[in-house]
């Protein structure tokens, strides 16, 4: 596809996300251990196919995504829950298959790590449109850390310094992932912006649906402003 009807439809999928429906799961951080269970369950239950594996981003955990992903396969073995780790391991892996698949699926959670990994690889590129057509068809997106920041409007770093763009699944929001309960001054130019901040505590979680019809769950320390 041409680079310019490709960032037409790109343009056109972001300008309709409003239609999408699926599911968010945004988490604080230190994930796979059991003070996740409760939203972690709340999410995968969500699911239009309960039978299909959970697909497994580790593209942020770099150079660990391996163990990252091992980590995962056990946590998710232990509350029932079948995975299969995704070969998007940089933006480098924008392979026709590996997007396939990624839109295909019905479950997608996004490991923590470094932010700009996540940024570099599903923002503005062909993977954007495949978490999109993902969450038409029902698909529930979970992410923890950098995952979860991912989801917000901006990508923001703690300081205040904005790596990239997010997926904007939850509207105009800003993630702090690992919070402290204290908002810390850098905030404040977000909040005269009138930028959301949701801050998740490790252990806290936010499970909402894409459009916003239904109230937000929190499970755990979950502060916003």
């Amino acid at each position: 596809m041409p680079q310019l009807l490709r960032d037409l439809e790109l343009g056109l999928l972001i300008e309709n996300q409003i239609n999408m429906s699926g599911w968010i799961l945004a988490s604080g951080g230190n994930e796979f251990h059991d003070e996740y269970r409760q939203a972690d369950q709340a999410a995968l239950d969500k699911r239009v196919d309960k039978s299909q594996p959970l697909l497994i981003v580790v593209t942020a955990p770099y150079p660990t995504q391996e163990l990252a992903y091992e980590h995962a396969k056990q946590y998710f073995l232990s509350i029932g829950i079948k995975t299969k780790m995704s070969q998007i391991l940089s933006h480098k892996d924008l392979t026709k298959s590996n997007l396939e698949e990624l839109e295909n699926s019905s479950g997608i959670y996004f490991a923590g790590g470094t932010p700009k990994r996540l940024v570099d690889a599903f923002i503005n590129t062909l993977a954007t449109e495949s978490i999109f057509k993902a969450l038409k068809n029902d698909a529930v997106i979970m992410g923890s850390s950098a995952g979860s920041m991912l989801f917000g409007k901006k990508v923001v770093m703690p300081g205040g310094k904005i790596i990239g763009d997010g997926l904007n699944l939850l509207q105009n929001q800003i993630v702090l992932a690992h919070f402290s309960g204290t908002w810390p001054e850098w905030v404040e130019p977000y909040r005269e912006q009138n930028y959301g901040l949701l801050g998740l505590s490790e252990g806290g979680s936010v499970l909402t649906p894409v459009t916003n019809e239904t109230e937000k769950i929190h499970f755990g320390k979950v502060f916003i402003a």
